[in-house]
């Protein structure tokens, strides 16, 4: 887990290296905070002046915390050709995130986004089908980091059409009672499209918003040993899958350039991978099925400012 700060720190980095935001992000703009994954709204406060402008540069940093939890929120199906081995267990965690949001004039904007857990330690039961058999086992790492480029477009009123791409990695080592151990790495690639509607209000905005993705691609990295000389592994190849996302988000003003909210957000990942013949000591083909979910609730803190150009 000692990768995951510095993740995070590589994520703002690259964002304020985008935007140019600095010390003047304390100042001057009321921004409202949008959920990290998905697209922000247009800036409160200074809308007034941003419309009569018709074109400007919105440099908010908005940041999340929040507490992740899914009583089943990760589980991993391997199909052998005799049998389907499945791995289920809890994912929760405190959760972070962080976005900042380009406006390209009154209608449209760019948001570049990221998230990352911090898992707690987690357990489960490792159980196959049609033949019963089970070994408990421990999660004793997992990362799980997503990041976002998005454009968002003004329908009417406050409805925006949003459309993009996401990036979601995780990382995981499980470790079961019989002494063996898998390693499983996920990098999953997600055209995303959604539509957010967004109430403001004089000193607040609500804001609901749902995104998802049609078809998934990417590659899913499988090692599994044992302490006996075993040891089965393969690169599998994303086909298929879905991926869907609400957030619900309420947030108030509190002076010039300072948002404070809270949010809900549900999300689900399926992913289906194509049937490869293993590698080391067997070649047996195989193919795998995994699902992610997950509730987060929290709070948001969101300082900008605003300048035209």
């Amino acid at each position: 887990m000692k990768r995951l700060p510095a993740q995070f720190a590589v994520v703002v980095g690259l964002w304020l290296a985008f935007t140019g935001a600095s010390a003047e992000a304390f100042l001057g703009y009321d921004a409202m905070p949008g959920a990290p994954g998905i697209l922000v709204g247009l800036p409160q406060g200074l809308g007034d002046s941003w419309d009569r402008a018709g074109s400007g540069l919105a440099k908010p940093l908005s940041i999340y915390f929040g507490w992740l939890e899914h009583r089943q929120g990760s589980t991993w199906a391997l199909e052998r050709q005799q049998s389907t081995g499945t791995a289920p267990w809890p994912l929760r965690g405190w959760w972070l995130g962080a976005s900042t949001d380009v406006a390209l004039g009154n209608r449209f904007g760019v948001l570049l986004s990221g998230s990352i857990l911090f898992p707690q330690r987690g357990a489960g039961t490792w159980f196959t089908d049609p033949v019963a058999t089970s070994f408990d086992f421990e999660i004793p790492q997992y990362d799980w980091l997503a990041l976002d480029g998005l454009a968002r477009g003004a329908i009417c009123g406050g409805l925006d059409i949003l459309a993009g791409f996401r990036w979601d990695h995780t990382s995981t080592r499980v470790e079961y009672s019989d002494d063996t151990r898998d390693d499983y790495i996920l990098n999953a690639y997600l055209p995303l499209i959604g539509l957010q509607i967004r109430q403001q209000y004089r000193n607040s905005c609500m804001l609901f918003r749902f995104v998802g993705a049609p078809l998934v691609r990417g590659q899913l990295r499988y090692h599994f040993w044992d302490g006996r000389g075993y040891a089965e592994f393969g690169d599998f190849i994303v086909t298929g899958g879905s991926f869907a996302e609400v957030l619900a988000d309420y947030s108030l003003k509190f002076g010039d350039g300072l948002s404070l909210g809270g949010f809900v957000r549900w999300n689900a990942l399926r992913v289906t991978t194509d049937e490869q013949s293993l590698s080391g000591s067997t070649t047996e083909p195989v193919a795998w099925v995994v699902d992610i979910r997950s509730w987060t609730v929290g709070g948001s803190l969101s300082l900008g400012f605003f300048s035209p150009i």
